[in-house]
């Protein structure tokens, strides 16, 4: 990982990302994507810095790492990467039609977890582990994107999903949520659901629920997890990772609601 400064680059000839981070801007030339910090406090991307050097040399598949650190006057501004080609998040891609078979979205996230796996093997927690911030291409390949918001070893980050911090602080009213990999886990399952009925897990009805789960196994297998979960006077359990809990057998084709995807749509716009 080398550090070049920001000088550099032409700026004149590089295009913004149509998807661009909440704290960052994100430009891209050929197949490099540059992701610039400018939202973040000095000592946030000190902080940052001082992380990826820590993790320089891990490389795991699935997984967009920085290739080289761009820097001024000795301050991190950003990082440059690979370009993930034509590829999208995982909750635009399966919410682009009204149809969509369930196997299509399990395989997609079967991967995804079996990703998750080798990450936490690294000591890393994704900690903003959104469907936002996993890719995924035409062929299937898919990716996770971001890792500047991970925790690693003893190196603190101050990004949550949003999926999680709904959960965990509006929803079950918490005012402390320790970062582990179960977390990872349990935004991720959240993230499915999200995926799977366009609504976050704690506003699903029964009779939501059991609309797909009369004809999805794998929804059907893991509803007793999920009303422990909605159960706030619980304890969060240990959550498995999910490629555990999906059936490859289930082959169900989904009929979204136009009025909820339009819903969903708007919402990753606010």
């Amino acid at each position: 990982m080398d550090k070049i400064n920001i000088k550099e680059f032409d700026w004149s000839k590089l295009r913004k990302c149509q998807n661009q981070g909440s704290l960052s801007t994100v430009y891209i030339q050929d197949d490099i994507c540059i992701k610039i910090l400018d939202k973040l406090y000095p000592s946030e991307r000190e902080q940052i810095l001082d992380k990826f050097l820590a993790m320089n040399g891990i490389k795991i598949d699935g997984v967009v790492f920085p290739k080289d650190l761009i820097v001024q006057d000795g301050n991190l501004l950003g990082y440059t990467m690979d370009y993930f080609q034509d590829s999208t998040s995982l909750n635009d891609y399966f919410t682009a039609t009204r149809f969509v078979n369930c196997k299509d979205i399990f395989n997609a996230v079967i991967k995804a977890s079996e990703i998750l796996r080798e990450i936490h093997k690294y000591d890393i927690k994704v900690q903003d582990l959104s469907f936002e911030n996993i890719l995924i291409n035409n062929q299937g390949e898919v990716k996770y994107i971001d890792i500047d918001s991970c925790q690693y070893q003893n190196y603190e980050s101050y990004f949550l999903s949003n999926i999680l911090h709904k959960y965990m602080f509006d929803y079950r009213k918490q005012e402390f949520c320790n970062m582990t990999k179960n977390t990872d886990r349990l935004s991720f399952l959240l993230a499915f659901y999200n995926l799977m009925y366009l609504k976050e897990l704690q506003n699903i009805s029964d009779k939501k629920y059991n609309q797909l789960s009369n004809h999805i196994s794998t929804l059907n297998n893991i509803k007793r997890l999920a009303n422990h979960l909605k159960d706030k006077n619980k304890r969060i359990p240990s959550i498995p990772y999910m490629d555990d809990l999906i059936n490859r057998d289930d082959d169900y084709t989904i009929k979204r609601n136009n009025c909820s995807l339009l819903i969903k749509r708007l919402a990753r716009k606010i």
